[in-house]
């Protein structure tokens, strides 16, 4: 009587256990990559403008126009 083939079969080829080894790493550093995005983006607290000036309100105090521009 013969033993059915299991889940496993022993004689592989050597292509497909390479395509897993490199699907697993490709995986391994997508899931780092997202997993310090949302560390860097959950763990900053500081609120903060998107540009310079973004209110109306506010003025940059590093751009004082010294004369005003002729017509």
């Amino acid at each position: 009587m013969r033993r059915k083939p299991g889940r496993e079969r022993r004689n592989r080829r050597a292509e497909t256990e390479a395509w897993k080894i490199i699907f697993a790493a490709f995986t391994a550093s997508g899931l780092l990559v997202i997993g310090w995005t949302l560390f860097v983006l959950l763990s900053d607290h500081q609120q903060r403008t998107t540009r310079v000036g973004a209110n109306h309100d506010e003025t940059n105090p590093a751009y004082a126009p010294t004369q005003p521009a002729k017509p």
